[in-house]
């Protein structure tokens, strides 16, 4: 009913004065009701995959979901009867956010509010240690004992070829919070001050769903030099130690953090949906020590869980360092001088693999009980959980320490995401798309009914696992999941940690060390341990020359991207498009990927 309606009714009324009078008060508060309630809000959610009711619950949440559901149903046939525009034309990738920004002051100005998609709005929590490579969890390595993630994952999906855009820990942080590639958010420096300071900040998803009604937290490892005031309403800092002394005892770092992230949830505001991130320290080896195993600190009751345990040496930690580009063998560089006194003998890798399978099952036990106490709080049916890391990490593969490089012990890591929309079909299943870490910062407002940021640069990873229709009725068309994607690490330029692009595909990965002029091609599909390099062989000289191609194309789109953003340039790349040898390129298709 319109405001015109309701005058001509009041208008027209007969009869007694009093309940004429009491009729058009009741219309027009109707009136005000009707005009006030946020209409887009339910017809947003209809077209979008978020809105999944197919719950694995047995709370009474269900009877008010359906009520909502049955509601949004209602009011979309009624708003498509109408004149009304439906603004679901536009596509959630490309909503821009209505923010602009004072620059003296750097503070927000919200012209509109964030365009929200789903009438209910789960929690979320991201488990995060650091230095953690894809395989260094039981699912994937029987000698690891992580019983509560193997259960996770039983409960929710496991991405095996989930990667990272770049492999160190605070480019892959900020890419964490703020959905894209490091030429974009430019956290080019250790401790990287500008990040967390001012614009780059309120594009993040915790500072989105703080503007949406969300109370936002972080526990753990941050990395970033600026006052974190106002960036989370409740955090707690700490690093750099497998071992803390408080109250005059001592604590191991994931349990401290266990304990700050259940007093978190303790202490939040029980009326507003929550967001955390618990930046788990351990397995990252701590200081320069050279006493076999002496850079990891585990408890003395879990190590022993591994005395009797014998940690294979790795597959290509001898003849693959020889395969090596010379450059990546000289002894100056961090990864060999870390191998040394990490690693160098049998001693001393058994002794470090052992400290650091502890320290991973120490993690695993503290996420247990951090998931324990948002089932207590009868919040394990409205929550996602997801747990992952910064990036990957040699342990002597390769004859290297540390991560940096295109490798797949550097760039592959976990992932693994509980869903309390997931259907019962793919609850426990592995996915084997390419999803990155560039993902997961949509995916978590996606959570939160929310759209991305217009500066965001990944996808919604629930779009591989919600059903496309429902009730027969096309929910969101996709488009398809990437088959091939972009790695960098661009801000060294030195011998000490030389950088790289990468184009990595199914089947192949074409490597630029761009400042030594050097490229490489491996073939995964026949060599998944990456040891020979095979960019001369004729047979490759198409797809040589395609990747090539590509990865140009590839980096001169960030290019542009980095324009848009008012950021610096790039940086060279040793692969000269001039000099393409591009004849028969279209002979090679999607299968050779």
């Amino acid at each position: 009913m319109s405001n015109r309606g309701t005058a001509m009714g009041c208008n027209g009324a007969k009869g007694n004065i009093l309940l004429v009078f009491v009729a058009c008060v009741l219309a027009s508060l109707t009136t005000i009701f009707m005009t006030s309630t946020n209409v887009p809000y339910f017809r947003d959610a209809m077209n979008n995959s978020i809105l999944n009711f197919n719950l694995r619950q047995d709370n009474t949440d269900d009877d008010v979901m359906q009520k909502e559901y049955k509601a949004a149903i209602e009011h979309k046939q009624k708003s498509n009867n109408g004149d009304e525009q439906d603004d679901d034309d536009v596509k959630p990738s490309l909503a821009k956010e209505k923010i602009s920004v004072d620059p003296e002051k750097e503070e927000i100005q919200d012209d509109s509010q964030d365009d929200i998609l789903d009438p209910r709005q789960m929690n979320v929590i991201v488990l995060f240690p650091d230095d953690w490579r894809w395989n260094s969890i039981g699912k994937e390595n029987t000698l690891i004992k992580t019983p509560f993630l193997d259960s996770l994952a039983d409960e929710g999906m496991r991405f095996r070829e989930n990667a990272v855009t770049t492999s160190i820990c605070w480019q892959s942080r900020a890419t964490l919070f703020s959905g894209q590639w490091a030429s974009r958010h430019q956290s080019y420096k250790l401790k990287c001050p500008h990040f967390a300071r001012g614009t780059h900040w309120n594009h993040s998803w915790p500072a989105i769903m703080q503007r949406n009604g969300y109370y936002t937290g972080h526990i753990g490892k941050w990395q970033y030099h600026s006052n974190n005031d106002n960036r989370f309403d409740w955090s707690s800092y700490f690093e750099g130690k497998h071992v803390f002394r408080k109250n005059g005892k001592d604590i191991a770092a994931e349990d401290f953090a266990k304990n700050e992230t259940i007093r978190f949830l303790r202490e939040r505001p029980k009326d507003k949906p929550f967001a955390a991130t618990v930046a788990f320290y351990p397995p990252k080896p701590v200081g320069n020590s050279n006493v076999p195993g002496g850079q990891w600190t585990p408890k003395k009751e879990v190590r022993a869980q591994y005395n009797d345990t014998v940690v294979p040496e790795p597959y290509n930690h001898t003849e693959a360092f020889k395969l090596l580009p010379e450059f990546l063998q000289h002894e100056r560089t961090a990864a060999r001088a870390r191998w040394k006194f990490r690693y160098s003998t049998p001693h001393h890798y058994q002794e470090a693999m052992k400290n650091i399978y502890a320290l991973i099952t120490q993690v695993d036990q503290a996420c247990r009980e951090i998931v324990d106490e948002i089932k207590k709080q009868g919040l394990y049916n409205n929550t996602m959980i997801i747990f992952s890391t910064d990036n990957g990490m040699f342990h002597s593969a390769h004859g290297l320490a540390g991560k940096w490089y295109p490798y797949s012990e550097s760039i592959k890591v976990p992932l693994i995401i509980y869903d309390p929309r997931m259907p019962k079909e793919k609850v426990g299943k592995v996915d084997d798309s390419f999803t990155l870490n560039v993902d997961l910062a949509e995916t978590i407002l996606g959570a939160a009914g929310l759209k991305p940021d217009k500066v965001m640069q990944g996808r919604d990873i629930s779009d591989l696992y919600l059903p496309k229709i429902r009730n027969g009725k096309t929910i969101l068309e996709r488009k398809p999941w990437r088959d091939e994607f972009f790695y960098e690490f661009t801000f060294m330029n030195d011998a000490f940690i030389p950088s790289s692009n990468a184009l990595v595909r199914k089947r192949w990965k074409l490597i630029d060390w761009y400042n030594h002029n050097q490229t490489q091609l491996f073939d995964l599909e026949n060599d998944p341990l990456e040891l020979k390099d095979v960019k001369d062989d004729p047979a490759n000289v198409n797809i040589m020359n395609e990747m090539k191609k590509r990865l140009i194309e590839l980096r001169e789109s960030l290019r542009e991207k980095e324009k848009e953003c008012g950021r610096g340039d790039y940086g060279p790349t040793s692969i000269d498009p001039d000099l393409l040898v591009v004849a028969n390129i279209t002979n090679v298709t999607k299968a050779n990927r």
